[in-house]
């Protein structure tokens, strides 16, 4: 950062006005000292040489405190830029990476559904199984509402089946189709112009290829093909990054540089090719100077997407607006302790009363002097001099409070920050457990085995393989289970969880809801409380109401999917924490998922506070509205804090729509 600054010094200096606004007047009082200085020397020539020599040393190591404290207010202001940026840009990047791994899961899962098996099959289906499977689709999209278009295709590109109307295809050239079947992979995923959309000038597709059955070597009947809704979600994260009149930029550029999004793309559109130096840069675009960061993915269980990266430009002309912060009050035992405050400008601000100190000793000696050599023409100017030295002193220790201000208010952004991302993070996974629980819960082998009085061996090892199979693509669960009307266990996932077949299920599960609820758009969620299915820890077990294939009114049993809560909220957390250069998570910053009562529901892996208890923390911290967050200067354990709070909001439709409540906090702890 240092190298940044060197190279853009005077372009930052113009466009901080408050560091440039010290600097001046630092200087028009080095300006007077010099003036009344040369007054001294014309009108006192009796007074001893050492004193004016004395005072000129002492203006000389003013001077030098001068550069090193204009040189480290533009370093601290340009490193709180670039980590806000950095922070954002990697946020952009992650978390989108973090939807398209389920993307992966989700075309994994529907290329083996029977129903589309079948219906490919059939050389020549009639209008009615036609209709069928579009209604099947458009059940899928439904729960699913991250895709804008599922297109059924045969081998040759004949469009078989799909769901948007508009949509004018019905035979596709697109070389993903031949890609598609000759390719190893579980998905092919691509972002480029496709005639399967031909309305769009890019789209992000996953693909996979459809057997006639999961035997090795099977012949391929079909590919199917998920359209990701990419701008909607792009226009979430966006919107979700950017305060009311941020003047920063946030965009995905590809592997060779192209944007692929972008928050304003009147500003920086889509498809412009960034080929700048090693970021964080200060770079010219569109005739005005911006700072220039950009994040690699860090990926999501090994997925790593296409290559993106996340990037965000912000005009020079705009940080002075970024920086300015009200006063904050801040404890003073903080001051001198805390790590918040770079050691560089506490070394200035000390050296400055010393210097400061220095002066009064000269002028205190200058005024003895005088008085002996009866110069009383030079006692003004002794006098004028200590007052400069004491403004100059003032101007410092001013500069250094105010960035004190803007260090703390960036700590506390970043609390506040952090908390909103982890809760959104939380938000966004919950969403897809909801969404899984009432596809499955559409598939016609389970309808039709929880309508038989009597099962063979091998009906059970069918489902009992699609559990399976469905479990392998989707890691998050520990198991999947099926159970009838009673709520009697006939089938699982995990093979270490046979013993629970035959087995009825307890309330704590959420069975019983499931088995009322109206129709397949809704799901029940167990509390987050201990579960013997989930090896006596506490989790969220999501379920969804299998109903008759012939009479969909008709309640026949339920599915149940055993989240990972553990490893899955603590990695939630520990991504939300602040991390060095090296990736290490700032040493005693820890986050915590809680409910209004202060029920822990989690913990980062870095905290010894348990899962189960209540968190001490004042209630109107808990009691924060839904989707808004704060942060504080706050001591806990007898340690400062800034602690960042955020109340779930829900993910397009899971909360939002009064299918589901249940409040969660998110808070993170930052060491100061």
């Amino acid at each position: 950062m240092d190298v940044v600054l060197e190279k853009n010094k005077n372009c930052l200096k113009e466009e901080l006005y408050e560091v440039k606004n010290y600097e001046s007047k630092l200087q028009a009082l080095s300006v007077w000292w010099d003036k009344i200085a040369l007054l001294g020397k014309i009108n006192s020539y009796n007074i001893a040489e050492t004193i004016i020599n004395d005072m000129e040393e002492t203006k000389s190591k003013f001077a030098d405190l001068q550069q090193r404290l204009i040189h480290n207010l533009l370093l601290e202001h340009l490193k709180k830029r670039a980590h806000d940026d950095s922070s954002r840009a990697q946020v952009a990047i992650d978390i989108l990476i973090r939807n398209l791994f389920e993307r992966t899961a989700d075309v994994g899962f529907l290329s083996t559904d029977a129903d589309i098996r079948t219906f490919l099959k059939n050389p020549e289906p009639n209008n009615e199984a036609q209709h069928l499977l579009r209604e099947r689709l458009l059940e899928y999209v439904k729960k699913y509402s991250v895709y804008d278009e599922i297109i059924i295709l045969s081998p040759q590109g004949e469009v078989r089946c799909h769901l948007d109307k508009n949509n004018p295809i019905s035979h596709s050239k697109d070389p993903l189709i031949e890609q598609t079947i000759n390719s190893h992979d579980e998905y092919v995923e691509v972002f480029r112009y496709s005639d399967l959309m031909p309305d769009k000038n890019q789209s992000l597709i996953y693909s996979c290829k459809i057997t006639a059955d999961n035997l090795i070597n099977s012949e391929v009947v079909g590919v199917i093909c998920l359209c990701f809704r990419f701008n909607d979600e792009m226009k979430g994260i966006f919107s979700d990054l950017l305060q009311n009149n941020d003047p920063s930029i946030i965009a995905l550029v590809d592997g060779n540089g192209v944007v692929t999004a972008s928050s304003n793309e009147s500003y920086l559109g889509i498809g412009k090719h960034i080929n700048y130096p090693e970021p964080p840069c200060i770079v010219k675009f569109r005739g005005e100077y911006c700072l220039y960061t950009l994040c690699e993915t860090n990926g999501y269980q090994g997925f790593f997407g296409l290559g993106w990266r996340g990037m965000v430009m912000t005009p020079l002309k705009n940080f002075s607006g970024s920086t300015q912060t009200s006063k904050i009050s801040i404890p003073s035992e903080l001051i001198e302790q805390g790590r918040l405050f770079p050691t560089e400008l506490k070394l200035i601000s000390k050296n400055s009363v010393e210097v400061n100190n220095d002066l009064s000793l000269v002028v205190l000696n200058g005024k003895i002097t005088s008085a002996r050599k009866k110069a009383r023409e030079f006692m003004p100017v002794l006098e004028a001099i200590q007052e400069i030295g004491t403004n100059i002193s003032n101007v410092f220790s001013s500069s250094i409070s105010s960035l004190q201000d803007t260090v703390v208010s960036s700590q506390l952004n970043d609390a506040k920050f952090l908390a909103s991302l982890s809760v959104n993070i939380m938000d966004r996974n919950l969403f897809e457990r909801a969404n899984d629980s009432r596809w499955w819960a559409l598939t016609s082998a389970f309808r039709e085995l929880l309508v038989k009085l009597q099962t063979s061996q091998q009906e059970r090892q069918e489902i009992t393989n699609i559990l399976s199979h469905i479990n392998d693509l989707y890691t998050v669960y520990t198991n999947l289970y099926l159970y009838d009307s009673k709520g009697i266990v006939v089938a699982v996932s995990n093979q270490d969880e046979l013993h629970i077949i035959g087995q009825k299920l307890d309330d704590t599960t959420g069975y019983h809801n499931a088995l009322k609820l109206e129709n397949s758009q809704c799901y029940s969620v167990s509390s987050f409380v201990v579960t013997p299915l989930y090896n006596h820890r506490p989790t969220y077990i999501y379920n969804a109401a299998v109903r008759d294939l012939a009479d969909s009114t008709k309640i026949v049993g339920g599915i149940g999917i055993v989240f990972d809560s553990e490893p899955q909220f603590s990695t939630m957390l520990d991504e939300s924490l602040p991390s060095d250069e090296k990736g290490h998570v700032m040493e005693g910053a820890f986050a915590v998922y809680c409910q209004r009562d202060g029920m822990i529901i989690s913990v980062s892996s870095n905290s010894n506070i348990e899962v189960g208890s209540k968190l001490d923390i004042p209630k109107q911290y808990l009691n924060i509205e839904d989707g808004k967050s704060l942060s504080v200067i706050y001591e806990f354990t007898q340690q400062f804090y800034t602690l960042g709070v955020s109340a779930a909001k829900g993910y397009r439709e899971y909360k939002t729509t009064n299918d589901y409540s249940n409040d969660v906090i998110a808070l993170i702890f930052l060491p100061m």
